[in-house]
């Protein structure tokens, strides 16, 4: 079964000549000055290529560095929220660029456990996933990817969920990334959605859990993809990667002109 593109047309270039052209240009106005060692994943944003290309170009580009042929992509589900993991259960998932093969066996290895399944329509209505894809089969055509939507986002479910993976990966770790989907405050003013995102930036940066969990309870913070977020964090402690950095903050505004209403964009790299 094959996942097809919902977004493609929309979100990113429907063309693949103009949209493997808009990637290599964003990947190319996006330097990276580090070498990166022992990569365990990446923050990355999910809106129209126009609005966040840019900034996921920077993640993307950090991957380039490390040989790896899997992808843990976590994303949020948008309209749907009854569940608290769907694993994308398809044989591949497909995009303008060709076809981007899904680790079934992995699959079938997660939907054993009784707190994961497969809901169908939250993953063939969610872009949150699908705009991460194009970016992954430019910088690594080869790679499967195990495709994992939240629902019920939470605190207790994100870490959780990083205890699941933890055990699942903690021996091919040389060979994984995580993708982790998620914009950041949406329709403030700049002024305000700099600081709160800058403040989520930091909160990532120290890792500190405790912290980011309560801006995100009292509203000091906003992330769509909060709980991948939180999941990446809790994998980091868990599997003792202890250096994470913002590679790129910018938000809507900087291309529509309109900082009035602006949606917040970051790229993080998690590395030890």
């Amino acid at each position: 079964m094959i996942r097809k593109p919902v977004v493609a047309g929309a979100f990113y270039p429907g063309s693949s000549e103009v949209l493997k052209n808009q990637i290599i240009e964003f990947m190319n106005n996006a330097p990276i000055d580090k070498e990166y060692k022992n990569i365990l994943g990446i923050i990355s944003p999910h809106a129209g290529y126009i609005y966040s290309g840019q900034c996921a170009a920077y993640g993307f580009n950090v991957l380039k560095q490390k040989d790896f042929d899997l992808a843990v992509v976590i994303a949020p589900s948008h309209r749907f929220g009854s569940f608290r993991y769907s694993v994308g259960n398809f044989d591949a998932y497909k995009t303008p660029l060709g076809e981007v093969s899904v680790d079934t066996e992995l699959t079938e290895a997660l939907l054993k456990n009784d707190e994961f399944d497969f809901y169908d329509l939250a993953h063939n209505s969610e872009h949150s996933l699908e705009v991460q894809l194009p970016f992954l089969q430019l910088v690594n055509p080869e790679a499967k990817i195990l495709p994992i939507l939240l629902g019920s986002q939470s605190a207790k479910n994100s870490q959780n969920l990083a205890k699941v993976l933890s055990e699942l990966f903690k021996e091919r770790l040389g060979k994984t990334v995580f993708i982790i989907s998620s914009d950041l405050s949406h329709y403030h003013d700049k002024e305000t959605a700099s600081k709160m995102d800058l403040q989520l930036a930091e909160n990532v940066e120290k890792n500190d859990i405790e912290e980011l969990e309560k801006n995100i309870d009292f509203h000091n913070v906003e992330a769509c993809g909060f709980g991948g977020i939180l999941t990446l964090l809790h994998l980091a402690k868990i599997l003792g990667y202890n250096k994470i950095e913002t590679l790129k903050y910018t938000h809507s505004g900087e291309v529509s002109g309109d900082y009035s209403q602006v949606v917040g964009y970051l790229s993080s790299i998690v590395y030890k």
